[in-house]
């Protein structure tokens, strides 16, 4: 196999189209098709089913796919090390977080390593942590941020935060029997509202874990789904209901007194923030400077 029938082979499948692969690679159409047919005569097998509608992948093609870009990805990066000699020059970098670390504490990461590495710009976006995994896997971004470890293979997690969730109280006269309570049991809830996070969410899914050990299930409360922290600080605020929510989202909020926090007592709803990569993805000299910030960082928080 050469480099330019995988590029060939990469682009139309990301593509679903030889014409568009073609004008992104500025190449003519037959001139992709026949790098194409080139690498299926060399493999033995068809990689695209040219029978229907859409262009798909075989089964065949799904597999080579993976290697493909682990193949090109090698090589770019190897290329811009050995031009760079590890120096880290201008990049931009896409980090992929899930709502809490996204909102809450990459921010201020980002600040400061931004202040060493001023010639490093860095994206943030925010997907619930289901979809940061699959992202991750699919090398849509290099590094990502989740509160819950996915079920998606050759991905690595590391252990960067530890985060516990609490319920969350709005500081108003209807809540005056939760507020006099150091701490709080399941059936202190069932008279209220609960706002919750998604599916997909990696606090919704810690709580519903919770509940599953204790025998009981989310359907046992009223509750209302809202997909915003934001939205869910503000509707606490307002007094529309309580919320099994990460203490990091509403410490402003504690700070000015509009929110108390109490702990669930008969739940264990502890967890950790990871750090997410792919295993055999190779970093650029900025990506590994960002993925070392972010260690000691955290490792200095702990401390």
């Amino acid at each position: 196999m050469e480099f330019y029938q995988l590029e060939a082979f990469v682009a139309v499948a990301n593509q679903r189209s030889f014409s568009r692969a073609a004008e992104q690679l500025f190449l003519s159409q037959p001139t992709v098709s026949a790098h194409i047919k080139s690498l299926e005569r060399k493999l033995g097998t068809p990689l695209f089913d040219r029978g229907k509608n859409e262009l798909l992948l075989t089964q065949a093609g799904h597999i080579l796919l993976r290697y493909a870009k682990d193949i090109l990805d090698l090589r770019t990066h190897a290329l811009a090390e050995l031009k760079a000699k590890e120096n880290i020059a201008d990049e931009t970098i896409t980090i992929a977080a899930s709502s809490v670390p996204c909102q809450y504490l990459l921010p201020q990461v980002i600040a400061e390593f931004t202040e060493i590495y001023p010639q490093v710009k860095i994206n943030l976006h925010q997907q619930n942590s289901a979809t940061v995994c699959q992202s991750i896997f699919e090398y849509r971004y290099p590094v990502g941020i989740v509160g819950e470890k996915m079920p998606v293979p050759r991905l690595d997690f590391e252990q960067l935060l530890a985060d516990d969730l609490i319920v969350a109280i709005p500081c108003l006269p209807q809540y005056e029997a939760l507020l006099t309570k150091k701490s709080l049991r399941l059936k202190d809830l069932k008279y209220y509202l609960l706002l919750l996070r998604e599916e997909g969410s990696a606090t919704r899914s810690l709580f519903e874990q919770a509940l599953q050990e204790a025998e009981t299930s989310i359907e046992q409360f009223e509750y209302l789904i809202i997909d915003s922290q934001e939205t869910i600080k503000q509707a606490l605020r307002q007094g529309i209901g309580l919320s099994v929510i990460s203490r990091y989202v509403i410490e402003d909020y504690l700070q000015f007194g509009w929110l108390a926090a109490r702990p669930l007592s008969d739940l264990v709803l502890s967890r950790h923030f990871y750090l997410v990569t792919y295993e055999k993805r190779i970093q650029t000299p900025a990506t590994r400077a960002f993925i070392s910030f972010l260690r000691t960082y955290f490792h200095k928080e702990d401390s």
